[in-house]
């Protein structure tokens, strides 16, 4: 079982290397920007001139924080971090088991004496290191351009509580990218429904903020729970949110051990 996370984590290096240099140096330039732009008086009032579309998308629709710790707090909701972050997710889980047995290498790793549960629980155990190491590389981003800039008035704890919500999410989708893959022996069309499904997601999550007939839809997205502006403001972590998005996560795990140790595993 080691040995099979171990290969995994050596074989995803370039993947998760390549999302956490990205969001290290989107971090980083994010920072840069807030006095580049002027400051919070400026920031707030180019706020105020945005299409509710763009608020929405930020989770920003009541305005930012009176400080630079909103400002940078609500970018952790801009597109480009999500989808780094979900194309990382996406392959992993996928990777785990469909794309597996697309090549036929799940045939010789199983093998060897190792249950598929080990198996399934090493590939899962790989996925949680790279998930960890690119969140705490974001957050690494922020606190080096905060010591760059000497930007005041911000908690790198807050980001740090911001990033535990980021492993979340990123942990409730690998739940549903593990359950697909389980069930599927194509990586392409495990890959393809995974990203429909969470693709689907984001815009009922985005749809029910702009729309006031599509709200009751919002809880239906993990995106919903996700909401960095949030506990930047209440300066802690929302233990409900958490909840529902570890929950998604473990019962979509849960369920793809369960599909995995009973289903033929011949394409």
């Amino acid at each position: 079982m080691l040995e099979v996370l171990r290969r995994t984590i050596v074989e995803q290096r370039i993947g998760i290397a390549s999302v956490s240099m990205g969001l290290f140096a989107v971090s980083l330039i994010i920072v840069h920007t807030f006095r580049a732009l002027g400051g919070v008086e400026v920031i707030e009032a180019f706020f105020e001139i945005l299409p509710e579309g763009i608020k929405a998308l930020l989770r920003a629709q009541g305005g930012l924080a009176t400080d630079a710790e909103g400002y940078l707090a609500a970018d952790y909701r801009h597109p480009l971090y999500l989808v780094a972050i979900g194309a990382y997710v996406v392959g992993a889980s996928v990777g785990a088991v469909a794309r597996q047995i697309e090549r036929g290498t799940v045939l010789m790793l199983l093998a060897a004496p190792i249950p598929r549960w080990r198996f399934l629980a090493a590939k899962v155990g790989a996925l949680a290191v790279g998930i960890v190491v690119i969140a705490l590389a974001s957050w690494a981003g922020t606190w080096a351009g905060l010591l760059m800039t000497g930007l005041g008035g911000v908690s790198t704890i807050v980001f740090l509580q911001i990033q535990v919500t980021t492993v979340a999410l990123a942990f409730a989708m690998a739940g549903i990218g593990l359950l697909v893959s389980s069930s599927s022996s194509d990586g392409g069309q495990a890959m393809g429904i995974t990203t429909a499904i969470l693709v689907t997601m984001y815009f009922v999550d985005f749809l029910s903020v702009l729309w006031g007939p599509a709200e009751p839809f919002g809880p239906l997205s993990v995106f919903h729970y996700y909401d960095p502006l949030a506990v930047s403001s209440d300066n802690a972590l929302s233990t409900f949110d958490l909840s529902v998005l570890l929950g998604v996560g473990v019962i979509g795990a849960a369920v793809a051990f369960v599909i995995f140790q009973r289903r033929d595993i011949m394409r």
